[in-house]
Parts: C-alpha cells; sequence; structure tokens
C-alpha cells in the first residue's frame, strides 16, 4: 500500500456550495484523497475531536472565526498537523500572517482544474513530510521507551518488579494509555491478566480473552498467544474482530491495541497487551520495536527463572549440606577452602570468614600435616584419596576423622580443586579400641584354656589309656565319653576364640576330597557309620575356600550328625546341579520343622554328647565366606544341610 494511502483531509468553508465543488475536484484529482468537510471553524474542531485527520484545508474569511484564528486554535492541540489556507481573499499580508501562525502552506482558490490539481499535490507534499516527520517521532518515542524499559529491566531483581515496571513505563508513554502483562492458563485456556498499569478502570474485569479458536480467542491477545507473533488492531472504532470488547475499550480512551508475545527459546512466559489513544498507533517500524521490546522482556523474565531456579536448587543444596552430620568442603587447586557446611564450621570452631583465609593443611596437628598435604596432592592427581587424621579445632583438640577427597575439574576437564568430607571416627576408634582389648583378652583367655585345661586333660586321658589297658568297664567308658567330650568343648572354644570369622587365603577345592579327609578325623572305623560322596570326580566344579575353615566346618557338621543320628548312620555328600553349592544329608531322625532355624544358635543342642557350639562354628564359617546354610529333611527322612553361594572356579 502507498505512503499516501487514505489520506483524510478536513476541508473547512463557510460555503456549502463551494464544499461540494472542491471535494469533487479534489476526488478527481487523487484517488488518495478522503475528504471530511465543515461549514465553520467551530465545526471543524468539532470534528477535529471526532476522529483522527491527516491534513486541514481552510478558508481565511469565515464568520465568527477567520482562518488564522483556526489554525491558531488547532495548534494548541495538533502543533504539527499540515494546514493549508485556501482563499480567495488572501493577500500578502494574510500569507505572512498564515506562515507565522504555523501554516503549512498558503494557496489562493482559482478556477479550473489546475488549481485543484496544485490544492491536491500541495495537500500530499505536506501529509507525506507530516507522516515522515510522525514516523521519526514516533520510532524516536518508542526507542526511548524501549531504552527506558531495557534500563529498568537491568535494575529489577524479581518477576513481579519486571511486570510491574514495564506496564507503568507503557502507560506512562504518550499516546499509551494502559498496559498489562498475563500468562495463558493451560487448564482453562484463558489469559489471566497479572500486572497491569495506566487508565484501566476495571477493563480487565468486566472482558474475557481466551488463546482458543472462540470469539473471546480471535482479538489481537489471542491470536498472539496461538501464532506466536505481534498482532493488532489498528482501529478499536471500526475493526469487527474487536467487537465484544470494543465499547469497553472505547469508554476508555482505547483507539488501537497491540499484543505482544513474552516468548524465549520457544517458550511462552506471557503477553503484553498495549493500548493507545489513537487510531493507526502501531505502523510496522513501531511493531517492530515492540517485538524487540518483547525479546527483552522474555529474556529478563527468563534469566530471573532460571537465577530463581538456581537460587532455590542452591538453597536447597546448601540445606542438604548443613544437616549432614559430616564435614563437607571445597578445596582449590592451592588447598585452599573455598566451601564449606556448617559441620565444618562447627568443628572447626572459626567463622566463615576466618575460614576463608585458611589453607586445609593448617587444620590438622603438624606431625600430620604432611600425611594430609600428601592425601591432597593425591587426589589432585589421582583423583581421589582417603586419610585417617586428626581434625584440630581453634581451641587445639584433636577429633578423629576419615577425610575423603575427589577431584573437581571443569567442562572442559581442567583441574579447578577437589570436593570431599570428613566423619568424626570417635566413636569408631574408641570402637575399634575395645575390641582390640576385647580380643586380646580372649587370646589370653585362649592361651589359658590351651595352657591349663588341656593339660590336665592330657593327664586324665593318659592315664585312663593306662587303667584301660589293665582294666575295663562302663565306668571307665563314662570316663572316656567326657574327656573325649572335653576335648571337643576346648576345640570350639579355640577356634571361637582365635579363629571366629577371620578367612586366610582362598583355594580350589574339591567338595568330595575335603569331605572324605574330615570325615576320617570324625568317625571310627569300628562303628558302623558310613559316608557316600555322590559327586563324581570329572564333572564337580571346584570352589574358593579356605581349606582349614572348610574342614572346620564339615568336622563339625559331621560330629553332628553322629551324636544325633547314631554311630551307624549313613552320610551322603552331594553337589547342586545348578546352583554352586553342597549337601549333606543323613538317615537319622531328623530335625523338627520348628528348630531349624534354632539348631545354628550357641548352645542349642539336643544331644546329651552335644556341646552346643557345633552349628553354631559351622554357620560362622559359611558367613565368613559369604555362603548360606539351611537345614531341611533329607531324601533318607533324616536331617539335610544345604550350602550354597559357593564361588566356583573357572
Amino acid at each position: 500500500m502507498s505512503e499516501l494511502s487514505n489520506i483524510v483531509v478536513l476541508h473547512i468553508d463557510d460555503e456549502p456550495d463551494f464544499l461540494d465543488v472542491a471535494s469533487e475536484l479534489l476526488a478527481q484529482q487523487s484517488d488518495q484523497l478522503n475528504l471530511i468537510t465543515a461549514a465553520s471553524a467551530a465545526e471543524g474542531l468539532d470534528r477535529l475531536d471526532e476522529r483522527s485527520v491527516d491534513c486541514i484545508v481552510s478558508d481565511y474569511r469565515m464568520p465568527e472565526k477567520d482562518g488564522i484564528e483556526l489554525l491558531k486554535a488547532a495548534r494548541k492541540e495538533y502543533p504539527d498537523l499540515p494546514f493549508i489556507l485556501f482563499t480567495g481573499e488572501g493577500s500578502e499580508a494574510v500569507a505572512s500572517d498564515a506562515i507565522a501562525a504555523g501554516a503549512t502552506d498558503y494557496l489562493r482558490k482559482g478556477h479550473g482544474t489546475e488549481r485543484y490539481e496544485l490544492l491536491a499535490n500541495r495537500i500530499e507534499n505536506a501529509v507525506e513530510q507530516y507522516r515522515t516527520n510522525q514516523r521519526a517521532a514516533e520510532l524516536e518515542r518508542v526507542r526511548a521507551l524501549v531504552s527506558s524499559i531495557d534500563q529498568a529491566l537491568i535494575r529489577a531483581s524479581s518477576l513481579s518488579e519486571i511486570k510491574t515496571r514495564v506496564c507503568e513505563i507503557i502507560s506512562d508513554s504518550e499516546p499509551y494509555r494502559f498496559a498489562w502483562i498475563g500468562e495463558r492458563d493451560s487448564e482453562t485456556d484463558r489469559i489471566e491478566p497479572q500486572t497491569w498499569a495506566g487508565v484501566e478502570d476495571a477493563y480487565l474485569d468486566t472482558i474475557v480473552v481466551t488463546a482458543d479458536n472462540s470469539r473471546t480467542g480471535q482479538g489481537p491477545a489471542g491470536t498472539a498467544v496461538r501464532e506466536r507473533r505481534i498482532a493488532t488492531v489498528q482501529n478499536i472504532q471500526d475493526d469487527p474482530g474487536f467487537e465484544i470488547w470494543r465499547e469497553e475499550a472505547l469508554d476508555r480512551g482505547y483507539r488501537s491495541t497491540a499484543a505482544v508475545p513474552l516468548e524465549y527459546n520457544n517458550t511462552l512466559y506471557g503477553l503484553l497487551c498495549v493500548y493507545s489513544s489513537r487510531p493507526f498507533a502501531f505502523a510496522e517500524g513501531e511493531q517492530a520495536l515492540l517485538g524487540e521490546l518483547g525479546n527483552s522482556i522474555s529474556h529478563a523474565i527468563h534469566s530471573l527463572k532460571i537465577r530463581d531456579e538456581l537460587r532455590a536448587e542452591r538453597t536447597f543444596i546448601d540445606q542438604a549440606l548443613d544437616s549432614l552430620a559430616d564435614i563437607f568442603y571445597v578445596l582449590d587447586s592451592e588447598g585452599n577452602i573455598q566451601r564449606c557446611n556448617e559441620q565444618f564450621a562447627t568443628t572447626a570452631g572459626y567463622t566463615d570468614e576466618q575460614i576463608a583465609d585458611l589453607d586445609a593443611v593448617s587444620l590438622f596437628p603438624e606431625d600430620e600435616q604432611d600425611a594430609v598435604a600428601g592425601a591432597i596432592e593425591e587426589a589432585l592427581t589421582t583423583e581421589q584419596s582417603t586419610i585417617e587424621a586428626d581434625f584440630l579445632t581453634s581451641e587445639g583438640k584433636r577429633t578423629p576423622h576419615e577425610f575423603t577427597a575427589d577431584r573437581l575439574t571443569d567442562q572442559d576437564g581442567n583441574l579447578i580443586g577437589l570436593v570431599g568430607s570428613g566423619r568424626d571416627i570417635s566413636e569408631r576408634t574408641k570402637r575399634e579400641r575395645e575390641l582390640q582389648d576385647q580380643k586380646e583378652q580372649l587370646e589370653q583367655f585362649a592361651a589359658t584354656v590351651s595352657h591349663d585345661l588341656r593339660n590336665p586333660l592330657n593327664v586324665i586321658q593318659g592315664r585312663l589309656e593306662l587303667v584301660q589297658d589293665e582294666h575295663s568297664g562302663d565306668h571307665l567308658a563314662v570316663i572316656e565319653t567326657a574327656t573325649d567330650r572335653m576335648e571337643r568343648i576346648v576345640e570350639d572354644l579355640l577356634w571361637l576364640a582365635r579363629e571366629q570369622q577371620e578367612i586366610g587365603s582362598l583355594e580350589s577345592v574339591a567338595i568330595d576330597a575335603a569331605a572324605e579327609a574330615a570325615w576320617k578325623l570324625v568317625s571310627d572305623p569300628a562303628d558302623e557309620a558310613e559316608l557316600y560322596c555322590d559327586c563324581e570326580a570329572d564333572t564337580q566344579p571346584l570352589v574358593k575356600a579356605d581349606t582349614d575353615q572348610l574342614r572346620h566346618l564339615l568336622e563339625n557338621l559331621f560330629r553332628n550328625t553322629i551324636d544325633h543320628a547314631g554311630l551307624d548312620v549313613t552320610v551322603v555328600v552331594g553337589i547342586f546341579g545348578d546352583t554352586p553349592g553342597f549337601y549333606i544329608e543323613d538317615d537319622g531322625p531328623g530335625i523338627p520343622a520348628e528348630d531349624r532355624e534354632k539348631v545354628f544358635e550357641a548352645g542349642y543342642s539336643t544331644s546329651e554328647s552335644g556341646t552346643g557350639l557345633g552349628l553354631n562354628i559351622v554357620k560362622r564359617v559359611a558367613d565368613a565366606h559369604g555362603w548360606d546354610i539351611r537345614a531341611t529333611e533329607s531324601s533318607m527322612g533324616g536331617t539335610r544341610f544345604e550350602i550354597t553361594g559357593l564361588e566356583t572356579v573357572e
């Protein structure tokens, strides 16, 4: 469309017939001219209040108020509007007065179409210059507005402040009267206003705006949200798409409006709506600047949202770190403390300001500083380290801690420092000392048992053998059984005191060979007890085990079987086909289902000759290897022990 399209000309003359002729002749000279007429200066001023015009053409001599007086009155409200004095009674003095009063041009009436061709040309030239100046002024005004808002965005510290200041600055800038920012409700599809400023008079309470395809979504706001572009209504008075909001808008002096989507990186953060007191206020250049303004607002909102999210995340992390019972710290590559939690400061006894001036090594006793410095260097070089050292408080108190450190790098893999934690191991150290004391006491007990019990027992057994060589009888058999039981008790107690659950080196072991060796140590060839190995030597897998501990496990299982099933018991050792493990079962009386969990408890025994420690030792050996053991019923109606979870040798 031409820059000079739809030129609205207000022609004022006190002769109605002349107005009709002039309008017709001007229309013949240019199809861009749209004339409205007035028969007096007062009527002409009324027309100016009713609608926007691009140029005034006025006669000079008119009743009540002449053309120059009209010019002066118009200039009060419209200082730059083109004004051409078109009169038949002109003179150089009138022309001079007109130009001095601010007339754009002066032209005398005449006969023939040439005069109207000249007038049309003068009108078009004046309007072209006027519109050019207006566009420049408008763009400069909008640029100043954008600059002012940009400064406000820089200073804003919250989302609400951004939105409030944007609306306030826009509504205070002529010809804008009102501005609001809203967001789309995803559930209702309504665009809900959040912040506004300017001449509002409850306008937002009287209207409904949506982003759907309904009638309330066809205005500029709904279009801007759906299509993510600036949408305008240049003339609220005549635009059919604004009909449902027209009356309320016109009552508040709104003549045109623009809606700007606030979008950043494909995320819609809201909508800015601006209302002007002039129709056709949002020309192409002004829309472009409003688009830039929308981008700036969107970026500011996005930045503050990210900042608030990061701040919330950091607060959460700080609270989480401060809730730790352990020390948390971050060091730079030089070993200086960059960050720590409350536990660190509380344990050290320093303020945050004092900690900021310390290097990590200074928080340890002198006799441990070299080791700590070495651990820091190790973590910086090899990515991580662990060290036990005494943390030195501001009062000189030493508290044992276990410190871990991990290397920190940036996105490019460059070293930036260390992150780590420190755990107070005072209680652990105390328990370790107590356990060491207990171990020493147990070792002393074992030595006492070995010396003070075994020596007399050996004497008894030796004397018993001498007596049995010369005499026989039931009493001697009972004594022999009792001494054997005492020997087993001593052996079990020594194992519990010395061996417990300590596993030595693991070797490859064949279950059948280990079982046969253990059986020979437990059974008496004179008895009728028999052992069968249901294992194929060529196919059975080798397992990893501590051979001494495995032998002890098997001995106790076999001895338990003989004690409870009798000297004529049949025992079978077999290998599981699918799961790495083995079983030992017998044809004895078995164990009641309700007692199968209890048999592994220390002191549990149903045999007068049992010690109540054997199966407990079996469970300890299995646990130490990481195996599982359970008691169940055998295929022969007796007891079956299943040991699973073994590691086989490839």
